[in-house]
């Protein structure tokens, strides 16, 4: 009985002290749930650098269309800034044929 005793005494503080060590590993500062949180995010971060280096190229391209190719910046400065050449006329038609009068 003094045997069966001292064995589930000895299972019980080793059960506690493996809770008590898996508690730690897991919630501790440096655990596992945190370092799977922190690879969570460097995994986001990795995505939004590869789209930020896709957006980085078309925008060298595009500066590199604009400093090289004249037809490039008339095209983008007739589009975004409404440059006409001199002499052209501009007809601004409504949206809706139907309101005309």
């Amino acid at each position: 009985m003094a045997l069966l005793f001292r064995k589930s005494r000895t299972v019980l503080i080793l059960a506690v002290v493996f809770a008590l060590f898996l508690g730690y590993s897991l919630f501790e500062e440096k655990g596992f749930i945190r370092l799977h949180q922190i690879m969570q995010e460097r995994d986001s971060l990795l995505e939004r650098v590869h789209g930020l280096r896709e957006e980085n190229a078309l925008l060298a391209e595009r500066i590199r269309l604009l400093g090289e190719d004249a037809g490039t910046l008339e095209a983008l400065a007739r589009v975004e800034l409404g440059l006409v050449k001199p002499g052209e006329i501009i007809y601004i038609l409504p949206e809706d044929p139907g309101s005309i009068p």
